[in-house]
């Protein structure tokens, strides 16, 4: 027979969790050592029809150990990991009749529990908050106001003076549950899909307590609301990590109860530190040689990638994946998310030979923002481009069950040193990062900015963070030549790794200080970094020889620390700046005591990691007959290699979706698509065969012919491309820096609503195959560049057709160019003034004949 009341159950390493089943309800309580977790209400399941866990009865019950294995890619320790939980789990009957499981969890480090949802019909939607915790309003906790991409500061507080507001506070939370034995809870949420939506923590009033202390409920509410389906759905788990701080910081919990990848860690995922210009030079992923220089950069030191950042062109990117390829680098692109293609770009991207994205601004918590992740994860694991998420929801588990997934922001970082008027207190804020987000997952802050203006983090603070936040994608963020001139940061940043064999946490507090040992291999690496006055910490060391990287020279005459031997290197040196300093330390598992600057920081070292240093080795890549080829729709293009016959078998051709790839004696022949939109531009990447993808490649490109009639150049894809100050513009003017920022184009005081919007001195190439006849439209400078002037020419096949000389203020020109057998298009504008000049280029059309036809 069915029960009304009952308890049960799971316990593990002393952390239990219990459910109370009271005049149908359940009732919460998780507590390890003296410490105790409380739900101040039941649990709930909110609908518009009312609480769907109320009248529940017992109706069966299991227990089992779970057992599983899972190996990651990223993270604190990566490689194999080993599951063993106690699990009990409860079917409970409602008085309607539906039938809901609750699923208890207990871990080495921690407990959690889970709904599994029944088949409730697409008509339920879940709207409310599940689980009421209380703990103590005297009870230390370092939370952040919700938003939901979590770029809030991190602060020291009490549960009892947090404001109760209607935003609430993000996860993953951390509370102090008792400060003589040292006890946490870490409030987090694992396993969460587009299946249903992620929360935040509700604070709500403080009621009086039986004992001497007021006590403060947060509750895990839902951002938005989830609309259940017709099938069975499991609800994310609510975890509570429990312990020590070395053991919250240490943990793998969130991993550990997420779902298992769908097969291994596929060889091409390749976690890295990678240079990015964007934080130091805002536009400068628009210029092809700026990301070049730090492709050679990132080569001569041994790093794995460059992030381009927003502003790049489809026209010339290809050629900076080559020219990486070649060096070993990967490059990563940047994309806004609801410019993002999911069913063709992220294809076409990959045949390019792209690493990886960075998609950004997703800034919701909802159910179909999450569905659109799963998208975005499924098309990259499909065609093999890793994911680095910025503006995004936190970790939950995805390490494990997206292996390609490599990273996230989520965390306010260095970006908010600069780009916004919202003063932090940064180094309090970085010193809880360890404790609480870079638990959960990878926290891609894009560390390490010696030149931010404002900043009041020391630069040995700054170089620490490179070990102390970890990231399976670590952006540098500063100009490279703030690294060049600081030897002993170079140093540093050519040592360390993305992703670590092993983590400890050897001391700190939370809003305070923190030290954190990260292993590669056999050898050590140590970041420690501190908030406030200056200040001496103590804490044990790994048994290994370190170089010390300091502050100086305020605290390099107080510099001290002490090991089992004693044993010192005197010689101290001081890079180019004076702003840090490094020596010697000989640690034999002793304790190190260093006297640490005001918001200052270390960093130990290997002394071998010099040897990392290294040359890039330019690889070849295949080599094809030609480039470059102009076909109609529907009809079939060849590609040539030329190299001897018998390396064909060890190439591969990808190309974007719906282009047939037939293999030929000689290479390949392809079939322009009947759908091909006239124009267009099609990037096929040959590499030799390689499942990690790290042979260097090189591309053939296909322009789609213009049709008879009309082809627009606005809509066709220039095949180079070239702009004075960030990406050339569709429909509107050059603007600023960033994509789509232009204006309406205005020239002599009339709107023109289509058109490319350039700043001078700019270049567009197009393929236009020697079939076309006239090239028609008008050019002219643009109202928002006044007192400028600029010349623009039209050339074909590298002969002048045309030259205007431009001012503003003035009427277009006219164009209507004879452009017959031209095989390649230039439109080039250069500016005569100082300032340099917006040009438009009015409704550029290519009007091609009938006669001109070729099949």
């Amino acid at each position: 027979m069915p029960t009304t009341s009952a308890t049960f159950g799971a316990t593990q390493n002393g952390r239990t969790i219990t459910a109370n089943v009271i005049d149908g309800a359940i009732h919460l309580e998780v507590s390890h050592a003296q410490s105790r977790v409380r739900t101040s209400a039941p649990l709930s399941l909110i609908t518009e029809a009312g609480d769907l866990l109320r009248g529940l009865s017992v109706v069966a019950t299991r227990e089992r150990e779970v057992h599983e294995s899972y190996e990651l890619a990223v993270g604190k320790r990566i490689g194999a990991h080993e599951v063993t939980h106690t699990e009990h789990a409860i079917d409970l009957r409602n008085d309607a009749g539906q039938v809901f499981t609750l699923i208890l969890r207990a871990a080495n480090d921690g407990v959690a529990f889970r709904w599994v949802l029944p088949a409730l019909g697409e008509s339920v939607q879940v709207l409310g908050a599940d689980a009421c915790v209380e703990v103590s309003s005297a009870a230390a906790c370092w939370p952040l106001k919700y938003t939901p991409w979590y770029e809030e500061p991190r602060t020291v507080s009490t549960v009892g003076q947090l404001p109760v507001t209607q935003e609430g506070y993000g996860l993953p939370l951390l509370v102090e549950l008792d400060a003589q034995d040292g006890t946490f809870v870490l409030l987090a949420e694992a396993d969460l899909d587009g299946r249903y939506g992620g929360s935040r923590l509700l604070k709500q009033d403080d009621v009086p307590s039986s004992s001497t202390s007021a006590t403060s409920t947060l509750t895990y509410a839902l951002a938005d609301p989830v609309q259940l389906s017709s099938e069975p759905v499991a609800a994310p788990w609510r975890v509570f990590f429990l312990g020590t701080l070395p053991e919250i910081v240490e943990s793998h919990l969130v991993e550990d109860l997420a779902a298992p990848a769908r097969g291994g860690i596929p060889e091409w995922v390749r976690p890295g530190r990678s240079a990015w210009s964007w934080w130091s030079d805002f536009y400068s992923g628009a210029q092809l040689d700026v990301q070049k220089r730090l492709v050679d950069f990132a080569a001569e030191h041994g790093w794995d990638h460059v992030l381009v950042d927003c502003g790049w062109d489809r026209a010339w990117l290809p050629e900076l994946v080559a020219y990486a390829s070649a060096r070993g680098i990967g490059i990563f692109v940047w994309v806004s998310w609801d410019w993002l293609k999911v069913d063709t770009e992220l294809a076409e991207w990959a045949a390019w030979g792209v690493a990886g994205i960075k998609p950004d601004f997703m800034e919701s918590e909802s159910q179909e923002r999450y569905r659109w992740y799963d998208s975005v994860i499924a098309e990259c694991a499909r065609v093999g481009l890793m994911v680095n998420f910025h503006g995004s929801v936190i970790p939950r588990g995805w390490a494990r069950t997206y292996p390609h997934v490599i990273s996230y922001e989520a965390v306010r970082g260095a970006e908010y040193y600069v780009f916004y008027n919202d003063p932090f207190d940064a180094p309090v804020h970085n010193t809880i990062v360890p404790f609480t987000r870079n638990v959960v997952g990878s926290a891609d802050y894009t560390p390490v900015t010696f030149s931010a203006k404002s900043r009041t983090s020391s630069e040995a603070h700054e170089l620490a963070l490179s070990v102390v936040l970890e990231s399976g994608m670590t952006n540098f963020a500063d100009d490279i030549a703030q690294y060049q001139r600081r030897p002993l940061a170079q140093l540093v940043l050519d040592s360390i790794v993305a992703a670590w064999d092993e983590t400890r946490l050897l001391g700190g507090r939370p809003g305070e200080w923190v030290a954190l040992a990260r292993r590669h291999g056999e050898h050590w690496f140590v970041g420690v970094i501190s908030a406030g006055a200056a200040r001496s910490v103590t804490f044990p060391v790994p048994a290994e020889q370190f170089t010390l990287v300091t502050d100086a020279p305020a605290s390099q005459q107080e510099l001290s620390y002490s090991a089992d031997d004693n044993s010192t290197d005197d010689n101290n040196s001081t890079n180019s700046t004076g702003a840090l300093v490094s020596t010697t330390i000989n640690a034999v598992a002793g304790q190190v005591t260093l006297n640490l600057a005001a918001n200052g920081g270390a960093t130990l070292v290997p002394p071998h990691a010099a040897a990392l240093h290294r040359t890039p080795q330019v690889l070849a890549a295949p080599r094809l007959a030609s480039a470059l080829e102009v076909g109609e729709p529907g009809q079939r293009v060849s590609v040539e290699v030329s190299e001897p016959a018998n390396t064909l078998n060890s190439l591969v051709i990808t190309g974007p979706k719906g282009w047939d790839i037939t293999p030929e004696s000689s290479g390949w022949s392809i079939t322009v698509p009947a759908q091909a939109r006239p124009g267009s531009v099609a990037t096929f990447g040959v590499r030799v065969s390689d499942a990690a993808k790290r042979t260097p490649l090189t591309h053939f490109r296909i322009a789609v012919a213009p049709s008879v009639g009309v082809t627009s150049l606005v809509e066709a894809h220039p095949i180079a491309a070239s702009n004075q100050f960030g990406p050339v513009e569709r429909n509107q003017t050059n603007g600023g820096g960033d994509p789509f920022d232009g204006q309406p184009m205005t020239i002599g005081g009339t709107v023109y609503d289509r058109g490319l919007g350039v700043s001078s001195p700019s270049h567009l190439r197009f393929a236009v195959g020697g079939i076309a006849q006239r090239l028609t439209g008008s050019v002219g400078i643009d109202c928002e560049t006044p007192a400028t002037r600029a010349t623009a020419r039209v050339v074909g096949d590298g002969v002048v057709l045309a030259s205007f000389e431009l001012e503003a203020n003035l009427e277009p020109q006219e164009l209507d160019l004879d452009i017959t057998g031209v095989h390649l298009l230039d439109l080039e504008t250069v500016a005569t003034s100082t300032d340099p000049a917006h040009v438009d280029w009015i409704n550029p059309q290519i009007v091609r004949s009938l006669q001109g036809h070729t099949s």
